[in-house]
């Protein structure tokens, strides 16, 4: 990864959290920014790792579910809680 590629990727991570934040849309940023990686690396052609790729859609898959899991665990034990 060049210095050029890594800036871009700053600043589509930057401008597209912003934009999120502006529309009040959730966004994880490391989500954002491995994306804005991997099309750097994409446009130079200087190859995506498959095995990385691969493993940014599964968090991608797996991160709302396990959210929504973990959010209503929580709840119900607080709610039992108190």
């Amino acid at each position: 990864m060049t210095y050029g590629q890594g800036a871009c990727a700053e600043v589509v991570a930057a401008g597209t959290i912003a934009a999120a934040d502006m529309y009040g849309l959730p966004v994880s940023t490391t989500h954002v920014l491995s994306s804005g990686v991997a099309g750097t690396m994409a446009a130079n052609g200087s190859g995506l790792q498959w095995a990385t790729v691969r493993n940014l859609l599964t968090a991608w898959v797996l991160t709302l579910p396990a959210a929504i899991m973990l959010s209503a665990t929580l709840y119900v034990w607080f709610v039992n809680m108190f």
